[in-house]
């Protein structure tokens, strides 16, 4: 007689085979090459995938393999990271791709978390679709897809709702398949498992979701720490000659680690105020004011755009540039 499946393996089943159909077309999940894959995972950390495409095709066009990245010039990393943000992770990759040329490519979650710039999520991601480790990787879309499934309505920081949706998680995870059951979690949480208004009607999971039939996923996850944007009003000089911007190189550390910006100011040097920008970082909402100076005590380094995007150029004077293209 045939064995019936479980719930959890009809589950696994259902979203397997709807991922096979209808799951993201993302260039790096047809191969199997660990350097791409990892590159990946990097790069979309707090970035989107549209947004976080072209700069993975850029690394691997001009650092084809991690030995090559490895050995690149740190300004010609902060280069092709330029315009993407978040900084540090510039750095950490960087440092994590000497580490594995220097060590070889980790194997499994515990050598995955060693690594620079992988934390919890990362090495979860990696370890299953790399080594096939059955392990959830649990980010924020991912609790939210499985704090549904559950009908969980404790807090989802919470200690508590992080030790249950590891369980109730790792329960369903497919053992064959970890790193695609993870890969359809994620693509479910941004087709249909959306933060507001989801789409439960037509969802592969809804005879499993018990939000779903509850009609309470609107409501989940449950939520109740806010964390408080700071504002910051920030000043800078602008010097031009022609077509070269006169730019400081920020210290290592901090906002804009190592990158170039025009000169920072302590207050603005006239009563007009200059030309401005808002820019959100995660946790602080930035009011960049742009003032043309004449000179600087500064040592600068004289770039013209092009070059200071080459070399480093903030994803906030970007928009800048973008805004006022006439300076």
């Amino acid at each position: 007689m045939k064995k019936e499946p479980t719930k959890t393996t009809a589950l696994a089943e259902n979203l397997l085979k709807w991922y096979d159909f209808h799951g993201r077309s993302l260039p790096w999940r047809d191969l199997s090459n660990p350097y791409a894959i990892w590159l990946s995972e990097i790069i979309l950390q707090q970035t989107r995938v549209e947004q976080g495409l072209p700069y993975w095709r850029r690394f691997l066009k001009e650092l084809p393999s991690v030995h090559e990245l490895a050995m690149a010039d740190t300004e010609v990393v902060k280069g092709l990271w330029s315009g993407l943000g978040y900084y540090r992770r510039a750095d950490l990759l960087h440092r994590a791709a000497r580490l594995i040329a220097e060590q070889g490519w980790p194997t499994g979650y515990e050598s995955w978390l060693k690594i620079p710039g992988v934390g919890t999520y990362t090495a979860a991601a990696l370890a299953s679709i790399l080594d096939s480790e059955v392990r959830p990787a649990l980010d924020g879309n991912a609790y939210r897809v499985y704090a549904r499934l559950s009908n969980w309505g404790q807090p989802i920081d919470s200690a508590l709702s992080k030790r249950f949706i590891h369980h109730f998680s790792q329960n369903l995870l497919s053992s064959s398949r970890p790193g695609d059951f993870n890969q359809a979690i994620m693509d479910l949480a941004q087709s249909h498992c959306l933060p507001k208004n989801p789409k439960c009607g037509d969802c592969p999971l809804i005879e499993f979701c018990e939000a779903g039939r509850a009609g309470t996923a609107a409501s989940l996850p449950i939520k109740v720490r806010k964390v408080k944007v700071r504002e910051e009003l920030w000043h800078f000089g602008l010097l031009r000659k022609g077509s070269y911007f006169g730019l400081i190189q920020r210290p290592i550390g901090g906002i804009w680690s190592g990158l170039y910006t025009p000169v920072p100011l302590e207050k603005s040097p006239t009563e007009e105020g200059g030309e401005r920008i808002e820019h959100r970082l995660s946790h602080r909402k930035l009011t960049l004011c742009m003032h043309p100076i004449a000179e600087s005590s500064e040592p600068l380094i004289w770039m013209t755009a092009k070059e200071w995007r080459d070399k480093g150029m903030p994803q906030a004077f970007e928009h800048w540039m973008t805004k006022f293209p006439y300076l």
